[in-house]
C-alpha cells in the first residue's frame, strides 16, 4: 500500500490546541513535508527555490469548544491562481526579521489581523512547489476574534473550517491528471461551497501527518 493509500484509510484525528502545541514541539521543522508530485514528476522540482510562509490560524470557539481553521479565497483578477483557496501568506522579504514575522505580517495585509491576535503554537517542515517556493507553515491559535478587513485586491472572502473536518482523511482525494505527456498530481478536499486543493490541500496533509506521530 502506498503512503497516499495509507493516508486515505487513516483514521481521523481530533486534538485540543495544547495537544497540538505538544505535537509541534516533538516533531523536528527540519523535515520537508512530502509532496507527491514531487515524486510523480521530479524534474519540474530541479528549481531554484524562494522562501515563502503562511499562516493556519486557528479559532476555539468558546461556546463549544470547536477548533476553526481560516482559509481565505484570492481574488478572481489576481494574475497567480485566481479564486483558489488558500492560507493566508506570501513571499519572505528580505527586510523581515523572520519567517513567523513573513507569516504574521501578510496575514495583517491580506485580512486585517494583526500579530497580537495570535500565539505561535509551532511550524511545520517546508513546503516545496513547482511555482519555485518553499513555504514555511507557522500554526498559530488566534486569541480574539477581531473583525476582520480584507485587501480586495488580494482576497476576495474568508471561510472558517472545522479542523476536524481537516483532519480527517475520508475528506481527501488524490487526483491524477496529465498535463501533456506528464502524470501529475494532488490532493482536495471540498468543505461545503469551498474546493481546497493543490498546495493548500498539501499543507494540510503534512498537518495530518505531523500530528497523527502525537498520538501514535
Amino acid at each position: 500500500m502506498s503512503d497516499i493509500e495509507k493516508f486515505l484509510s487513516a483514521p481521523p484525528i481530533n486534538l485540543s490546541l495544547d495537544d497540538i502545541r505538544a505535537a509541534l514541539d516533538k516533531e523536528p521543522y527540519a523535515q520537508q513535508i512530502h509532496n507527491p508530485d514531487e515524486q510523480m514528476f521530479p524534474k519540474g522540482y530541479d528549481l531554484q527555490y524562494r522562501s515563502a510562509a503562511v499562516l493556519i490560524p486557528i479559532w476555539r470557539e468558546p461556546e463549544n469548544g470547536e477548533l476553526y481553521v481560516l482559509l481565505t479565497q484570492r481574488a478572481l483578477h489576481m494574475r497567480n491562481h485566481p479564486g483558489q483557496i488558500a492560507f493566508p501568506g506570501g513571499k519572505h522579504d528580505p527586510d523581515d526579521a523572520s519567517i513567523q514575522y513573513t507569516a504574521l505580517r501578510e496575514t495583517l495585509e491580506e485580512v486585517g489581523l494583526s500579530p497580537d491576535c495570535f500565539d505561535l503554537l509551532g511550524e511545520l517542515g517546508e513546503y516545496c512547489t513547482i511555482s519555485g517556493y518553499c513555504i514555511k507553515p507557522i500554526v498559530a491559535e488566534m486569541t480574539r476574534r477581531s473583525e476582520l478587513s480584507l485587501c480586495e485586491d488580494e482576497v476576495k472572502s474568508v471561510h472558517w473550517v472545522p479542523l476536524r473536518h481537516l483532519l480527517t482523511p475520508q475528506n481527501y482525494r488524490f487526483r491524477k491528471k496529465k498535463l501533456d505527456t506528464i502524470e501529475r498530481g494532488y490532493f482536495e478536499i471540498d468543505y461545503e461551497e469551498i474546493r481546497i486543493w493543490g498546495v493548500t490541500a498539501g499543507i494540510l496533509y503534512g498537518l495530518y501527518q505531523t500530528l497523527a506521530k502525537h498520538i501514535r
